[in-house]
């Protein structure tokens, strides 16, 4: 049932969808890339909560605040500017991460805007970084002033 305001015309919310398709990318490219983030995420050291890459250099901006590097459970944060502090409202973790069967991390940020404060949860993942056959990538947004969350979510092949 639709309610009538006062000016005579019925609120309705608007609802929209729409379907995208994209163009494959070429595989060998793929292939290099996810190859060339694994070896760089593996190459990279820690010493305490600082990570380092190959070269020596600090990763800038990102420590490692819970778990063994890449294991499961690790959990990473972005540091803040103002203070050199772990970010408390953002944070990576690693699901899984295997070469050969599936690499998955789960990126959880909070909006801590008092007017709309929300809470988005992403999660995406490789079957197999050595031959990629599959990539999924899930998000749900839920709003502390809505009543239910929204989902987005997606598998290629």
């Amino acid at each position: 049932m639709t309610r009538r305001p006062t000016s005579g015309h019925p609120r309705r919310m608007a609802r929209f969808r729409h379907t995208v398709t994209l163009a494959p990318v070429p595989r060998r490219w793929l292939e290099s890339c996810v190859a060339a983030l694994h070896d760089l995420a593996e190459d990279t050291d820690v010493e305490g909560a600082r990570l380092r890459l190959p070269d020596g250099r600090p990763v800038p901006g990102l420590v490692l605040v819970r778990g063994r590097h890449l294991g499961p459970g690790a959990q990473y944060r972005p540091v803040r500017d103002r203070d050199g502090e772990p970010d408390a409202d953002q944070c990576l973790t690693v699901v899984s991460w295997d070469r050969r069967r599936e690499t998955a991390l789960e990126v959880v940020t909070l909006d801590g805007d008092p007017a709309r404060p929300a809470r988005l949860v992403c999660a995406l993942g490789l079957t197999s970084a050595e031959r990629p056959r599959e990539a999924w990538l899930s998000a749900t947004l839920r709003s502390s002033g809505g009543k239910r969350a929204e989902y987005l979510g997606g598998t290629g092949r």
